[in-house]
């Protein structure tokens, strides 16, 4: 009996002890500052060498987080692939396995008003698991969207004018023109070339629209980051990378602040004409939807 009682009082002991409130929220507090310091820290260091930013637009386009929960993934866990939280997991019926370490990130909880008097976001620490911490090899679906949707979602319903002209003078296959808000583009073009293009363009154009006094020189490295994402998200090849050369002479003299600043305006780009591509091929299908289809007659 003496043992049965003994085993009770262990449990009892075991038990961790709950921290004062006082002192939880500043633990909190604490924890949530270490992750803005890592994400500041990896914001430094990706835009310190191209193919750390290559890396960094790859991941971004994969999870379509936030720029800075993008970049505390990539601090903790730079080969991650496909993210969910543990009660997801087991929604699916996996586990994460034994020892594993989940990976920190800040989830939205909600607003609030600043002593100032302007509304901030309140965010609490979460963890999320990769499927290779899962107790089960998972198949990653690379992404993917059809040529004929990509291209049909971008021009419908566009101001911009598309022409074919084989005698550009520029290097480029697929050529946006700011002064005839037009965008002119080759014959005997590969798929992959002509979408990978009309693409990079539509950014251009999106770009020129959202901003006075644009310019294709001064502006490049913005948008090639920008369809550079767009293009990994949909699955299309992206075979040059050089515009990543200049990400160290684009970001320099940059605090950690200033370098998340214009890397949330480039994913904001690429999400702008993502949302332009989707918002196309959902009217077309509801056109079709809508449109009477012709009976055959009875025999």
């Amino acid at each position: 009996m003496s043992d049965i009682y003994s085993i009770l009082n262990q449990t009892q002991k075991s038990k961790p002890e709950r921290l004062p409130k006082e002192e939880f929220i500043e633990k909190l507090k604490q924890q949530k500052k270490a992750l803005y310091d890592m994400s500041d820290q990896q914001a430094l260091n990706v835009t310190s060498h191209p193919d750390s930013y290559i890396h960094y637009l790859s991941m971004l386009s994969q999870f379509d987080y936030t720029v800075t929960n993008t970049l505390l993934i990539m601090a903790q866990k730079p080969e991650a692939t496909l993210l969910k939280d543990s009660e997801h997991w087991r929604n699916d019926k996996y586990y994460i396995k034994k020892g594993e370490k989940g990976i920190q990130i800040l989830e939205p909880q909600g607003e609030y008003v600043k002593e100032d008097g302007s509304t901030g976001t309140s965010y609490a620490v979460k963890y999320v698991f990769d499927v290779s911490q899962i107790n089960a090899k998972i198949k990653v679906n690379v992404p993917y969207m059809s040529t004929e949707n990509i291209l049909s979602g971008l021009t419908y319903d566009t101001s911009i004018v598309l022409k074919n002209d084989d005698t550009l003078i520029s290097h480029q296959n697929v050529l946006y023109s700011p002064a005839e808000k037009t965008i002119y583009y080759r014959n005997n073009l590969t798929e992959n070339e002509l979408v990978q293009g009309m693409v990079r363009e539509f950014c251009y154009a999106e770009f020129d629209q959202q901003y006075t006094n644009f310019d294709r020189q001064r502006d490049f490295f913005i948008v090639e980051s920008s369809a550079y994402i767009l293009c990994s998200r949909l699955g299309v090849n992206v075979e040059q990378k050089d515009f990543a050369n200049k990400v160290s002479q684009e970001f320099y003299g940059m605090d950690a602040r200033q370098i998340k600043e214009e890397l949330v305006n480039i994913k904001d780009l690429s999400s702008d004409v993502y949302s332009r591509i989707e918002r196309g091929i959902y009217k077309m299908q509801q056109q079709t939807l809508q449109t009477p289809q012709p009976q055959q007659e009875a025999r």
